[in-house]
Order: structure tokens, then sequence, then C-alpha cells
């Protein structure tokens, strides 16, 4: 359907399901993002969304049809890479469903989704607890399943969704190299499960959490991969461009748009979108308004979500302050919370606290961050990416090969996102989809040149012994939960049909004034507690109104 308003729908080839995934997650959060401005997320949106795909479904069914044969068709032409995928999935989905013990979600994400469920977006939310005016829309995405979850559980199962999609981005990459389809693109896809193995915290820790780092590594890294992509296709397509590049361009634009909104650590991510779209091919005014109208459509809810939580329309960035309304965060707070992000991610636990990382001096700073954090950012895998990528230039500018200017390019992009994630906010988990974008990009290169040098037997037997080395890798890297199939021995009905409720935290309720009583924890982690919470206080926190939908504002 989303392909039908991009004006690029086409009947064959089947669409990509990975693709068809993606589309699908950023449509569905940018209309539940439109409903929460107006209303809460409830069971009923949950219901009215879906009789609506039916209702579509059923007006479509031939297409809708022939896809969903498409995709049974593949799964019975492949079934060793379905079924491998299956062994990976499912003790993910063990984790996910499994004890939740992640700190942001304890300490705002778990209050933010139950904010949306119960009240929609609420003015002036950022007064009573800052980072609840953050307004990533993941938030939204996990607002609309949480109604899945009954008898009190949670939505924080959400993150199975990237790792779904990481799963099929890597077996569609091993999938083609098997039909001898070789291309930098198509490597890049299988070594997508490369960070998941290597960094195994982006499961360990992220998977059963509301966090959205996880889902922000994924799709800078697949926005990586779909700008290789396209690149290739146009080296290979002599009659300009094809519907599969239209495609691969209308997805680019709305993941580079969508990503920012999940986190402003992604920004530069549009850059991709930007480098395709000065191509000559894609100045036409037909694709620029599709573009244009797109884009719109997914930033609006996003920056009139902005305004209601904090009355900015970027925040914390109040240097762009263009209204004035009485719910609106003060400017010093909002400037004092972009600040101390940037000094919390160079050295959260330095004696003296935020204060002391303030005062020092760039040099200063980064060497503190190099004594603290260098070692998870400069380690063999980057080492060698450099080594590596210097090698592939090389040999791009001594044979002339077509590729190697879009390559620098897009070398050029992710260096620039890597700069950008430093000098904005160094926290590791905020840049790791920067740098395993610059670390798989200089090993996917280089396979590639391999690849290309050796026959086409080596070549297979290389794929399918890397595609079980994979297997294993993840399903080792996923039995480190242990709790969770002890669980499985136990009581197996219990884990399986259900989803471990968030932590419960002891809290005491602080009387600001009459008719306002916050739910404060004792520990700063609120999980699911019951609204208003915040682990700090404001006295100078007042209702706009007599009900909480009425949003917050701060006394003069």
């Amino acid at each position: 359907m989303f392909e039908k308003l991009t004006l690029f729908y086409h009947s064959a080839p089947p669409p990509d399901l990975a693709n068809t995934l993606l589309f699908g997650i950023i449509s569905l959060t940018t209309l539940v993002s439109f409903i929460s401005l107006m209303a809460p997320v409830t069971q009923l949106t949950h219901f009215c969304v879906l009789g609506f795909l039916l209702l579509y479904a059923y007006l479509d069914k031939k297409n809708v049809g022939d896809t969903i044969k498409a995709l049974i068709l593949e799964v019975k032409t492949n079934p060793y890479l379905f079924i491998l995928g299956c062994i990976c999935l499912f003790p993910a989905i063990l984790i996910a469903s499994g004890p939740v013990g992640y700190h942001d979600t304890g300490m705002y994400h778990a209050q933010a989704v139950k904010w949306i469920n119960e009240y929609g977006t609420v003015y002036g939310l950022g007064n009573l607890h800052y980072r609840l005016a953050f307004n990533s829309s993941w938030f939204y995405f996990a607002a609309f399943f949480d109604i899945l979850a009954f008898d009190g559980r949670t939505a924080h199962v959400i993150n199975l969704v990237p790792y779904t999609l990481v799963l099929l981005i890597c077996l569609s990459g091993f999938y083609n190299l098997f039909k001898k389809n070789i291309s930098v693109s198509q490597i890049l896809k299988c070594l997508l499960a490369l960070p998941i193995c290597a960094a195994p915290f982006l499961t360990i820790v992220f998977l059963p959490s509301l966090s959205p780092d996880l889902v922000v590594a994924v799709c800078i890294l697949y926005a990586l991969i779909l700008t290789i992509d396209y690149c290739e296709e146009r080296e290979i397509s002599a009659s300009g461009q094809t519907d599969r590049q239209s495609e691969t361009f209308i997805l680019l634009v709305c993941l580079s748009l969508f990503l920012p909104t999940v986190k402003l650590s992604s920004l530069p991510v549009l850059l991709f979108a930007f480098f395709i779209a000065v191509k000559a091919e894609n100045r036409k005014i037909k694709l620029l308004l599709t573009s244009s109208l797109v884009g719109a459509i997914i930033l609006l809810p996003f920056l009139l979500g902005n305004v209601l939580l904090s009355g900015y329309l970027l925040f914390p960035f109040p240097q762009i302050d263009l209204f004035s309304f009485d719910w609106k965060v003060p400017y010093q707070v909002a400037e004092n919370v972009r600040w101390s992000i940037k000094y919390f991610a160079i050295h959260p636990g330095m004696e003296g606290g935020i204060g002391a990382v303030a005062g020092m001096s760039t040099l200063e700073w980064m060497q503190s961050w190099l004594a603290r954090t260098g070692g998870k950012v400069i380690n063999y895998w980057t080492v060698t990416a450099l080594v590596l990528a210097i090698i592939f230039m090389i040999i791009c500018f001594a044979r002339r090969l077509r590729l190697g200017l879009s390559i620098l390019a897009i070398q050029t992009i992710v260096l620039t996102g890597i700069v950008y994630w430093f000098f904005s906010a160094p926290a590791y988990r905020f840049g790791i989809g920067w740098i395993w974008a610059f670390i798989i990009l200089a090993y996917g290169n280089c396979i590639y040149l391999v690849l290309q040098a050796v026959g086409r037997r080596f070549v297979e037997y290389v794929v399918r012994g890397t595609l079980v080395v994979l297997t294993v890798a993840l399903v080792n890297l996923l039995l480190i939960r242990w709790d969770s199939f002890e669980l499985l021995s136990h009581d197996s009905s219990d884990l399986l049909l259900n989803v471990r409720a968030l932590p419960s935290e002891a809290m005491k309720a602080v009387k600001i004034h009459e008719g306002l009583v916050i739910n404060v924890p004792l520990k700063e982690r609120g999980w699911n507690a019951e609204l208003p919470g915040s682990p700090y206080v404001n006295n100078n926190l007042q209702l706009r109104g007599n009900t909480l939908a009425k949003g917050f504002r701060l006394a003069n």
C-alpha cells in the first residue's frame, strides 16, 4: 500500500520482504504519531487500524495475494535459510520476553509509552520530566502494540522487530550470493549480522527493552546498504532509472527522514538521501514532489509532537525558538539538558559530576573520553577496517573502477556521521551504527574484490561456510541469557505465551499542590508506575487545567 502511495508500485518482481517490513514500520509509526496528537493510542485505535488494513487487503486482494504467494514460494525454494532464520529468532524471542533491567526503560521509556496509551501527546509533558520531551517516534510504535500485552504486560518486546529485520536482510544477502549475484550491497547484507555478534549488548541489553538505540543502529546500516545498492544498480543500468531504483530511492528518503524522529544522533543519515537525490536521474519533478510530500508527512507529526511536549520544534535545541506557549520548557532548562547529554556521554562517572566535565577544554575531554571509552571504538575491527578502506581505494583508482568514486563519497558520509556523533554526544551506544557502518563497508569492499577474483565454486563454499558460522555465533550469543531457558524448562507455557511484566519499584506520593500529586520512585526508575510519575520533583509545576490530559506548565 505504501508503495502505491509513493507512485512506484509495480507488480513484478515481488517486493523485497525487508523493504516491505521497513515501509510498514515507517508508515505505521507515522500514522500512530498523527493519532496521538488528537487522542490516546488505545485498543480501539489498534482495532481501527487493523480493520482498515483488512479492508485494503480485501479491495486489493489480487496484488496482496500475489505478494503472499511470492513470499511462500521463496520459503519453499529456500527451506534451509528459513529454518536457520527460525533457529536464530527463537532464542531472541525468549530473551525479549524475559526479564527487563535496562535503566533508561525504567527511568522514562516505559513512562513515555504509558502516557501515549492513556493520554496521547500531552502539552508541556517535558516540564514534568525533561526526558519525556525527547519524543522518540519509536515509543509511538511501541505504544501501538502495547495493547497486545494483556494481564498488565508491556510492549518491551518491540525490539524484536529490528532484530527480525536484520535476519531478513542478512538471509536475503546470502540467498543472492547463492544465486551468484555477487555485489558489494549483497555482501554488506550478509555482514549486517557482524555487529550483532561482535557487539552483544545490542541484543542482550536492548532486546528486552524499549530503547531506540537498536533500531537506529540497524537502520543506519541498512541506509548504507540501500545507497550502495542504488549506485550499483545505476552502474549496470544503461537505460535510465529503473522501477527498482525508484523504489530504493523512495525508501531511502523515507528512512533518512524517519530515523531522526527516532533519535537525533542519526541526523547525518540525511546525507545518504541527499547524495542520491543530486544524481541526474532523480532531478525529475514527479520524483522530487513525491519525495517532498512523503518527507513532509513523516516529519510533520514529529515536529508537532515536539512543540506540544516542550514548546520547541527540536528538543533539546532551544536555539530554534519560535513559540511562546504557556507550557514551554524554560530556555535555560532546555539548554542545560542539551549540554548534560554531551557531558554525561563523555564521562558519566567522573568525580565532580557533569560540572567537572563542563570545565574541561576540548583536548582534555577528548583525552578523558579516550581513556575511558576509546577501547570500545579503537579496536581490532576499526583499525583493520581503516587499513582495508585505504587498500580498497588504492585498488579502485589503480584499476579505474567506476564504483570507486561513489564508494569514496559514501565512506565520507559515514565518517561525517562518526564526527557528528563524537562532538555531539560520544556515548558508544549512540554511535554504534556509524562505527559499524564504516567497518562493514571496508570489509565488504575488500571481500567483493576477493570474490570477483576467485572461482564460482569457491564462492559457493565460502558463502555456505560463512552462513553456518554466523548462525552458530548468533545462537551462541543468545544462549548467554540462560535465565530465559531455565524458565522455559520450568514452565514453558508461561514463557512462550506471556511476556514478563516490567519490574516494580517502591514509590512515594509527593503533593505539589492541591490536585497534583507526583509518584516519585525511591530508586529513580518508575517503570510502569501510575501517572504522573517522575524521578525529580519541581515545586513550580502546575496543571494547565483540571486533568492530566490538559498538560503541565511551570509557574512564573
